[in-house]
């Protein structure tokens, strides 16, 4: 200050007070100035923590192929040692270490198991198969009397004669029908026709009677059958009576208490050819049908 001269200055709405020779002389408020130019840039802050990847994060057995901005997911394959997807199949005889068994095939291999009661040896080629007897002797079948003998196929094999042999008794001639159905296991009785071989025609006694097949079985229970359809004077045929029958292979159950075991099943009134077994009866001797083996 000089002069006795005091200067204010205001800045936005300031008031400027200028005292000369101890005046005061108050002007009025002057306008703002233009904003000043803008600052320098200041410096660069620090680099910020990474965030987390986009990728969608998958256990196994799921894997994924993709990106961030597109997944492509899948289902690894199983094996013994690693969890993951398994197709399922039906077979019973494969080996695959990446395939699961399918409801029908568990049913197939129980349904098989049930017939594996025992293992006997495979029929030599060339002999003869029937239904094991402590002894035999010549019976006389009733005409059209369809007649079940019990066997047992321990594993998959042919046979290429199916038999008859008539008795020492025998006289004239009788129409033989001869055939093999399967067993239900369910029943432990003839079900359906697995072979109906057609009929030979017996003329003399103590003769073996028999007609060319070509038939394989698989493992399990089966029933050879034969059925006089046209009468010989005596149709006395080699056949097994009640008492000698073995239970070994066949039925080894009785109606009561005491009785011997039945030789098999008979159904009465075919006449022509065989059909699925129904109405079954238990005769008291039955005649022996022989299967030869390949």
């Amino acid at each position: 200050m000089s002069d006795n001269t005091l200067t204010v200055t205001e800045v936005v709405n300031s008031v400027t007070v200028t005292p000369v020779n101890n005046t005061v002389t108050v002007s009025e408020v002057g306008t703002q100035g233009p904003a000043g130019a803008t600052g320098a840039t200041g410096a660069t802050g620090a680099t910020g923590a990474t965030g987390s990847s986009g990728v969608v994060t998958v256990n196994a057995p799921i894997t994924n192929a993709g990106t961030s901005s597109a997944a492509n997911l899948s289902v690894s394959t199983g094996t013994t040692s690693a969890v993951g997807v398994l197709q399922l199949t039906d077979s019973t005889s494969s080996t695959s270490t990446t395939t699961a068994a399918a409801p029908n095939a568990v049913k197939t291999a129980y349904d098989y198991a049930r017939t594996r009661t025992f293992t006997l040896p495979v029929v030599p080629s060339g002999y003869y198969l029937r239904s094991p007897s402590s002894g035999s002797q010549g019976v006389t079948p009733t005409v059209n009397r369809t007649n079940f003998n019990l066997i047992y196929i321990s594993g998959t094999q042919s046979f290429d004669r199916v038999a008859i042999r008539t008795g020492g008794a025998f006289n004239g001639t009788a129409s033989i029908r001869l055939g093999i159905y399967n067993n239900d296991s369910a029943t432990g009785k003839p079900s359906t026709v697995v072979l109906d071989a057609g009929t030979v025609s017996a003329t003399a006694a103590n003769t073996t009677y028999q007609i060319t097949i070509s038939q394989s079985l698989d493992p399990g229970f089966y029933w050879l059958v034969s059925n006089v359809q046209s009468s010989a004077t005596n149709n006395q045929l080699l056949g097994s009576p009640a008492a000698a029958t073995e239970p070994f292979v066949n039925t080894p159950w009785v109606s009561s208490p005491g009785n011997a075991y039945f030789s098999g099943y008979g159904e009465n009134s075919i006449t022509g050819a065989f059909a699925t077994a129904s109405s079954l009866m238990t005769p008291t001797s039955i005649p022996i049908t022989f299967l030869r083996a390949v």
